[in-house]
């Protein structure tokens, strides 16, 4: 009762405290100080149910937690933390068949880089090997085409000194 007396004598001053600003406010504001006072001390009202209200709902709930059976409150809890068990244990075995998927993608992508590179090599050697031959292709290519130019060239000379002799005979016998 003592405590109930104490916190009325507390508001009660604080509301005469907010009363006293609020009264200097209406006057700097030109508004009827019956408005403002009001208004203020609606708010303070307000706020103090406000708080009534919300301690006694934790009042309510800590007078139910304490008519609450000790026993049943242990079952309670060392029911969740079982169930909190098979949740983890659940979430571990879900972890670990994730955890084998992808141990399990990156084998395969390993194999498969491995094939790439196995290709890889195998297409480096081939294009060498294609390379080799166009180079000797292309070298016996200018070989054949050289001799032929040779030939050509043996030919023409050839060709223009049968000419050029009964040529050069005959333009004799006529001067």
């Amino acid at each position: 009762m003592v405590g109930l007396i104490l916190i009325f004598i507390i508001v009660a001053g604080f509301l005469g405290t907010v009363a006293s600003f609020a009264w200097a406010w209406a006057d700097s504001l030109d508004v009827p100080p019956a408005i403002v006072i009001g208004a203020a001390l609606a708010i303070v009202i307000g706020a103090f149910i406000a708080w009534a209200v919300a301690d006694s709902r934790r009042l309510n709930r800590r007078v139910q937690q304490a008519d609450e059976d000790p026993g049943e409150r242990l079952r309670e809890r060392i029911h969740n933390v079982n169930q909190a068990f098979g949740d983890a244990a659940a979430l571990m075995d879900e972890l670990r068949r994730d955890l084998e998927a992808q141990q399990a993608a990156r084998e395969s992508l390993l194999e498969e880089a491995e094939r790439q590179q196995r290709l890889l090599n195998l297409n480096k050697d081939e294009a060498e090997n294609i390379r080799r031959i166009l180079v000797g292709e292309t070298k016996a290519t200018i070989l054949a085409e050289r001799r032929r130019e040779w030939m050509f060239f043996g030919l023409g000379f050839v060709a223009s000194a049968v000419a050029s002799i009964p040529i050069g005979i005959w333009v004799n016998h006529i001067s």
